[in-house]
């Protein structure tokens, strides 16, 4: 069961890598759009519209594989009983004493982040220009907690003799 844990934990490690990827392409197609100034997004053309849209989409489809798979994936190859698990805080602990998540109070704003790209369809331009220029700014929290992901599961999975 061990080594099924850690093929898991390999695989969802693979995964980020490619999202992560295609996150940072879009990054870089994006910097020089923002950070936006209040006024900016109704003034911004098709293309950058288009651009921006992908960025987030990609940014918030990360965050929550980050969260909802590969951070489980890590406990479970850990060994760690995860039944005591049940919300994200729960999660965000467990990864803090991994030394994965490195501020607690970081991937809470994130989380509310890609919440609110998600799930809050905003009119206020100056709330959509505050989501986009913190998007913009956290893609550095997701690439360093995927270095530390994968720094943990060289050290402790792999060396570790748990796969």
């Amino acid at each position: 069961m061990t080594s099924d844990f850690t093929e898991v934990l390999r695989e969802n490690l693979e995964v980020a890598a490619r999202m992560q990827h295609h996150l940072e392409r879009s990054h870089q197609q994006i910097s020089d759009d923002v950070l936006l100034q209040p006024g900016q997004v109704s003034q911004l053309d098709d293309a950058q519209i288009d651009r921006l849209d992908l960025y987030l989409g990609r940014f918030s489809k990360l965050q929550d594989f980050i969260t909802s798979k590969l951070f489980r994936s890590v406990t479970l190859a850990s060994l760690e009983d995860t039944s005591q698990d049940i919300s994200l805080i729960d999660t965000l602990r467990r990864m803090e004493k991994y030394d994965i998540v490195h501020d607690f109070d970081d991937w809470l704003r994130v989380r509310l982040l890609r919440n609110s790209l998600t799930h809050e369809y905003l009119t206020d331009e100056a709330a959509i220009t505050e989501n986009i220029n913190a998007a913009f700014s956290a893609n550095e929290i997701l690439g360093a907690t995927l270095a530390r992901v994968r720094k943990y599961y060289e050290k402790h999975i792999v060396k570790g003799g748990k796969g």
